[in-house]
């Protein structure tokens, strides 16, 4: 595992319902008395939410390249200064994306190709060590229901820059993370969205259970 703790990224497309489950998530994760840190990207540190309030900002135009290197700049502070001191104390993070979103978004939305990686392992890297999620919890639903979902306000977020891109960006999106559950199998997990949201937090309970367990088994063994 990361560190001595485990780190688990929620992934998915917008309108996928991360972060109303994440909502769930924190409220079971206190009933079982997990030790766990709750974070977002990009944000969850001051310097993160101000670049965070710069990218999705409807008014702001920027090339793709602006985009990723500024999602690569929160998520490094962001890393250092709040994700990694969590997991080296031996706690659960729980992140509402993390760099496979940049993949995705930024690499086949924007059409960046491997730059991306390459920007990311650079910005994940600290001594000498990339830190990647342990698990992407990625919930998966198309593009149209996602937006759909959105634009009915039918989730509690705000619309934002990147919502309002073509129907195109969002198909080059989907099919970019479908591209990354294939190359990294064993990154990923998927979980239904389209259900009911009920549906969508057992089956993403259960996958927590799993991890957690062998990660707390682990641990046990260890010590």
């Amino acid at each position: 595992m990361t560190a001595k703790g485990l780190f688990i990224a929620i992934e998915g497309m917008d309108g996928s319902g991360k972060t109303s489950q994440l909502q769930q998530i924190v409220q079971y994760l206190n009933e079982r008395q997990i030790p766990f840190l709750s974070t977002r990207e990009p944000g969850g540190i001051p310097v993160s939410e101000q670049i965070r309030s710069v990218i999705l900002n409807v008014d702001n135009q920027m090339s793709g390249l602006t985009e990723c290197l500024l999602y690569a700049s929160a998520r490094r502070e962001h890393l250092m200064q709040k994700v990694l001191p969590a997991l080296e104390a031996g706690q659960l993070v729980i992140c509402d994306r993390y760099v496979m979103s940049s993949l995705a978004y930024q690499g086949h939305g924007r059409q960046l190709g491997k730059a991306v990686l390459d920007i990311n392992r650079m910005a994940i890297e600290i001594e000498g060590k990339e830190y990647w999620a342990d698990m992407n919890l990625y919930i998966e639903v198309k593009p149209e229901v996602g937006l759909q979902r959105i634009m009915a306000k039918t989730t509690d977020r705000e619309i934002n820059r990147l919502d309002l891109e073509a129907i195109d960006f969002h198909h080059r999106v989907y099919d970019g993370y479908q591209a990354l559950i294939a190359e990294y199998p064993e990154r990923f997990t998927i979980i239904n969205g389209e259900q009911s949201p009920e549906a969508v937090f057992a089956d993403l309970r259960e996958q927590l259970d799993h991890l957690i367990d062998g990660w707390l088994s682990q641990s046990s063994t260890t010590e």
